[in-house]
């Protein structure tokens, strides 16, 4: 196990590359919409995961250190079982069973893009407020923001979303992100 929870970012950067690849260059002006929506936020996930855990890396201990709070919300520190969780079972999970199963629903697509977008405005609030660089602020900002933001656009613009779907995808992208603290918290250590 430690095996993976030592190189699953690392492959979550080839896994992106091999996206990407199949994004622009193998499928090009081949590629529906949506398909291509939700597998460039898988990838930039992916990307935004090797910032966090590879390099600079150290997000971890960045949360455990600066995030962690006993008496506030996140009150439970981030373990190895919790990273692999939250990052690989939860978000490539969540994005590859909407590409299986969800791919033709706009809505399932810009609300797993929503989970991303919001995760990118935490990151990038987090380092306004303190000052400081946090592990995945780049990736989120120069990745997650203008994802989010274009393809709401791009999908509006088309006709494939209506204004009532951006109160729904919201609602459903927050309740997505509350999964976060709730994995976290399943997966803490056990007092003994």
């Amino acid at each position: 196990m430690n095996l993976i929870y030592r190189n699953w970012a690392k492959a979550g950067l080839f896994f992106s590359l091999f996206i990407l690849a199949y994004v622009f260059l193998i499928q090009k002006n081949n590629i529906v919409l949506l398909d291509k929506y939700i597998l460039l936020n898988l990838a930039f996930l992916m990307l935004h995961q090797f910032e966090e855990y590879v390099y600079p890396g150290t997000f971890q201990d960045y949360f455990n250190t600066r995030i962690y709070n006993p008496f506030g919300f996140f009150r439970n520190k981030l373990t190895d079982k919790g990273v692999l969780w939250v990052n690989v079972i939860f978000g490539w999970g969540m994005n590859i069973f909407v590409y299986v199963f969800l791919n033709t629903n706009p809505v399932a697509v810009m609300t797993v893009i929503a989970i991303t977008f919001i995760n990118g405005i935490i990151h990038f609030f987090v380092t306004f407020k303190t000052r400081y660089y946090n592990p995945g602020v780049v990736t989120g900002a120069i990745l997650f923001i203008p994802l989010g933001i274009y393809s709401y656009n791009k999908l509006f613009s088309e006709g494939l979303l209506r204004q009532i779907d951006i109160t729904f995808i919201l609602l459903y992208a927050a309740l997505g992100s509350l999964m976060i603290p709730i994995t976290i918290y399943a997966c803490r250590e056990k007092r003994r």
